[in-house]
């Protein structure tokens, strides 16, 4: 985490606001990176007056809805027409993406908000909801309110806990994925029993 702070810290130093944008849109596409990190990270520097908690709070959410958005494009009109094209030679696996994409579109959209505070399921439900042709208005509905309640929590969490956020850092992300991963699971449950019931 050390390496990553410092890395952080020399691109903020040097190119402000502008890396803190970049940092979070090359995240959210995929580039391996410790976004959440870098969310308290950036309330500290806040807590230290070296940004500011408004324009940082912006910065961090327009990087991350703005890659979701790019992500969900790049699925719906690249990976879509693959999968449609080629992928009936899948036999069952094609069988099970259609399933798939019939849940997504009815309950798994909650994937989007709930996955932000899941580190390596935000990456992927952008995509996915753009490969399972999930409308833009419902994407942008639960992307956009996930990305505005993940931004606000770490970086006021930064913020507030100032010198002591690497210390307790770890501790409230990982009991956070934790509920988030529970709640997610509670959810496909629930629809699955459903979805049963009825039949």
């Amino acid at each position: 985490m050390q390496e990553a702070i410092q890395v952080f810290s020399e691109y903020i130093a040097n190119y402000g606001y502008i890396a803190l944008y970049l940092l979070f849109f090359l995240g959210i596409l995929g580039m391996p990176m410790p976004e959440e990190t870098l969310l308290v990270f950036s309330g500290f520097l806040v807590s230290t007056g070296e940004l500011d908690y408004w324009m940082t709070m912006l910065v961090c959410y327009l990087g991350s809805i703005s890659a979701m958005t790019a992500a969900y494009w790049i699925g719906r009109k690249v990976g879509y027409p693959v999968i449609e094209k080629y992928g009936k030679r899948l036999g069952l696996g094609y069988t099970v993406y259609k399933k798939t994409e019939s849940w997504f579109n009815r309950v798994g959209k909650w994937a989007l908000p709930l996955g932000y505070f899941i580190p390596g399921v935000r990456q992927f439900t952008a995509y996915f909801a753009g490969i399972t042709q999930l409308s833009f208005v419902s994407f942008i509905v639960y992307t956009y309110m996930g990305g505005l309640v993940w931004c606000v929590l770490f970086v006021t969490l930064g913020w507030q806990l100032g010198e002591r956020w690497e210390q307790l850092f770890d501790l409230i992300s990982r009991n956070l994925a934790i509920f988030f991963i529970v709640v997610l699971v509670g959810i496909v449950a629930f629809s699955f029993y459903r979805k049963k019931k009825g039949k």
